[in-house]
């Protein structure tokens, strides 16, 4: 860590003194180009004639005929993009120019129902309205500069998620997404179109989120996270949606980005396809990127007994413009991890610790094909796959007297592979401004090859497995109704369905929404719904003395929301919303009175399985409020700050209601960030971030069983009954920015956890000195970066 730290001021260092040399050098400013498409957000069709306009300078355009427009020589920096059309909502979005990379843009507007000669932007909902024009309540709008420049998101998006209003990640190993008092398993994930089980390297079977992310954030366009009461076309979760979307490459130009940091050595290439016309909307993306650990590992440093986490991913998205009625494009994402944690290494062994040896792949691929049926009518087949595949050993040690290894038992194994091929098929049809009528039907055909065990137990004689393979059909539709009564009154009705082969079992989920602009500026919104989810897989094939659950039902979670905004400024959004989420159907233990509940699964490094025999007989319900408050970068500064109160309670087969796991009461998050210009080619931004949660709850240790076993072993009957000391943290970032003619340099610096807050992650029992020890989180963590676009 300190080489990493090292290497990185070193090259902050260089990049300053390139840039005075460069400066000295130089007699003409550098500049770039902003381009890009504005379209219909309905009927995804060109507007031409709008106005494009750079609101700090005196610089602007009208779309051509395909909705094209070209800002030229345009001085690094941040901007505001006002665009504006008759017959349209005026849209504004932030801008971050820089010298090393042209910025290619596309656009979305809303057709106002009355249409009048009035362009002007005032009011403008862009930045804070979601791309999916069927989240009319419960959404944010991120961009790919949002999950850069938020201190202590490390570019990874489940991260800068975590300072959005309902959202807890209070692991500072972990990016799991805790929404609204509901597990991380609840959370959907799609890219491009296409739902993909767990993006993370190092992923838990059955679960969503990991250590590292695999999607990389230099590939994502603006994107959609939902938190509550979504639309209809998102089906098999129950609290939330990272909707991603991923841009395309420069069709005009070759260009490349060199990236060193804590995510990884990282190179990107873009640009016109090679056998297509420059400029006609065909393009490539490519990204590769590798651990820097494991390059330092290759270098022969020794990192001991903690392991080597080891990773690569590549992202790939390559457009084609078939012509002026059809659309194709590609996106394919592969990530690969292993890591080995061998405390058999450590000075002093006790009976008890582990070896454990864990790796995960994941590829995934979709092919989209957009058809434009007419100037209000598309459709959109995506053929697609996804296969994930898990790998973990862990082997129980037995020690000697001296504290040294004599033997390693295997205990727990797991070698799985799971994922589906699909063919999706949606249709958009917007009559007219006021309605924009979409269907779609899924076929998924799921495989699985399981394969897990646990070999020996510390203090239970019931030994479980999930050993099976084969095919399962998955079927979704879904049918939404998103119509304006003017351009105060949207409501957005819509039915899910779905259809699982494994156990046999459907759903209908009705869904509605309304957002009533009463006032200028001001929205209140309604939302409800139902929501049903599958289990993972591994938990249908659990085989206790020959009985396994595969007639389990799909959980359930009723949303209710009410909210409220204000954006008094073009630039600025207060929101306030209610929620309360009813579960029922609630995977519990059927053969065994106890605490249990898939409520509480999926987070930390714990798998879902091994629960033994389940019956959806289990409870719950989620309620809170959240206050808001977002500016976007304006005027050299930016700030966003959110107060969730949030209560999560359950109960299991005893009957017992419990807060669960995921009551934390309360979250706050304050971000802000302010950019220092000292030249005109050179800037500073400092970026900070306050986070403050409440204690988790924590089942407490039997202590009597853990003494007896000689392992950590938790009273069930008092689960949840404990509670961590609040979480608290303070991040802080640096990011330096020199622009020269033809490329850019980019380096940061962060302090996460900057006043070293002991931060409680859970309990254990240590059997060397007969006590329960308390397990803590990072400390003070540095980190750099630095990266070259040209």
């Amino acid at each position: 860590m300190k080489l990493l730290i090292l290497t990185s001021a070193m090259m902050m260092l260089l990049s300053i003194f390139t840039f005075a040399q460069e400066a000295a050098q130089t007699s003409h400013a550098p500049a770039q180009t902003v381009r890009g498409t504005v379209l219909n957000a309905s009927t995804q069709q060109p507007i031409p004639g709008a106005t494009v306009r750079i609101a700090e300078l005196i610089k602007g355009a009208n779309t051509r005929s395909g909705g094209t427009f070209s800002l030229q020589t345009i001085p690094p920096g941040r901007y505001t993009l006002r665009v504006s059309a008759l017959g349209y909502e005026p849209h504004s979005t932030p801008l971050v120019v820089t010298s090393g990379k042209e910025l290619v843009l596309t656009i979305l507007l809303t057709e106002k129902i009355i249409k009048t000669e009035e362009i002007a932007v005032n009011g403008s909902k862009g930045g804070f309205t979601a791309i999916n024009e069927a989240a009319l309540i419960s959404s944010n709008v991120f961009t790919l500069d949002d999950a850069y420049r938020f201190a202590g998101a490390r570019g990874d998006v489940a991260r800068m998620a975590s300072a959005f209003a309902g959202v807890l990640s209070a692991n500072d190993q972990r990016n799991d997404i805790i929404i609204r008092g509901g597990s991380p398993t609840e959370l959907l994930w799609r890219l491009d179109g296409l739902d993909v089980p767990n993006p993370n390297h190092f992923a838990t079977q059955g679960s969503t989120g990991g250590p590292v992310g695999a999607v990389n954030s230099n590939v994502l366009a603006s994107s959609d996270f939902l938190t509550g009461a979504f639309p209809a076309e998102y089906g098999d979760r129950m609290s939330g949606v990272f909707d991603l979307r991923t841009r395309k490459g420069n069709d005009e130009k070759y260009e490349f980005m060199g990236q060193f940091g804590f995510n990884g050595i990282e190179a990107m290439a873009e640009g016109p396809l090679p056998f297509a016309e420059r400029g006609k909307g065909s393009s490539f993306l490519v990204s590769y990127r590798k651990s820097f650990l494991d390059i330092l590992s290759a270098l022969g440093v020794d990192f001991g007994a903690g392991g080597v986490p080891r990773y690569e991913d590549l992202s790939l998205k390559i457009d084609l413009n078939a012509g002026e009625h059809d659309k194709l494009w590609l996106t394919g994402l592969f990530g690969t991890s292993d890591i080995d944690i061998r405390q058999s290494k450590l000075d002093t062994v006790l009976s008890g610790y582990q070896d454990t040896r864990n790796g995960t792949d994941i590829l995934s691929v979709g092919l989209n094909w957009r058809h434009f049926f007419s100037d209000r009518t598309f459709g959109t087949l995506l053929l697609g796959g996804v296969a994930s595949r898990f790998r973990t050993d862990v082997d129980s040690l037995t020690a000697s007297r001296e504290f040294k290894t004599i033997s390693a038992t295997p205990w727990y194994r797991n070698r799985a592979l799971e994922g589906y091929a699909t063919s999706k098929y949606t249709l958009s049809y917007s009559p007219d401004a006021q309605s924009v009528l979409t269907g779609g039907i899924e076929t998924r055909f799921r495989f699985f090859d399981l394969d897990e065990y646990r070999t020996t137990t510390t203090f239970s004689p019931t030994l479980f497995s999930a050993k099976a393979s084969g095919n399962a059909l998955q079927a979704f539709g879904f049918a939404n109704w998103n119509y304006r009564l003017n351009d105060a009154l949207a409501l957005n009705l819509g039915i899910q369905s779905q259809y699982l082969g494994v156990s046999n079992k459907a759903t209908f989920e009705p869904r509605a929404a309304l957002a009533w602009n009463f006032a200028p500026a001001q929205t209140l919104t309604f939302g409800t719904g139902i929501y049903r989810q599958a289990m993972p897989l591994a938990v249908y094939f659990e085989s206790t003395n020959g009985v396994n659950n595969r007639d389990l039902d799909f959980s359930q979670a009723v949303h209710y929301v009410v909210g409220y905004s204000n954006q008094f400024a073009p630039e600025m959004l207060f929101k306030a919303e209610a929620y309360y989420k009813d579960y029922s159907r609630v995977p519990i233990h059927g053969a065994t009175t106890s605490s249990f509940s898939m409520l509480n699964a999926g987070t930390n490094f714990g798998g879902v399985s091994g629960t033994g025999l389940l019956v959806n007989d289990g409870k719950g319900r989620s309620y809170g409020a959240e206050l808001s408050f977002t500016k976007h970068f304006s005027g050299g500064w930016y700030a966003q700050t959110a107060l969730s109160l949030v209560r999560q309670e359950y109960s299991g087969s005893d009957g017992v209601w419990r807060n669960g796991a995921f009551d934390n009461q309360y979250i706050f998050n304050l971000l802000a960030g302010y950019e220092w210009k000292i030249t005109e080619t050179f800037t500073v931004e400092f970026a900070g971030r306050y986070a403050r949660a409440g204690g988790s709850p924590r089942t407490p240790i039997d202590i009597e069983r853990s003494r007896r076993f000689g392992s950590t072993i938790r009273d069930g009957n008092l689960a949840f009954s404990g509670r961590n000391p609040d979480y608290e943290r303070i991040d802080f970032r640096i990011d330096l920015r020199q622009n020269f003619n033809g490329f850019a340099i980019i380096s940061y610096f962060s302090m996460e956890n900057l006043l070293n807050r002991k931060n409680i992650l859970s309990q254990s029992y240590n059997p060397l000195r007969d006590r329960v020890e308390e397990v803590g989180q990072i400390g003070r963590f540095f980190i750099g970066g630095f990266r070259i676009e040209f």
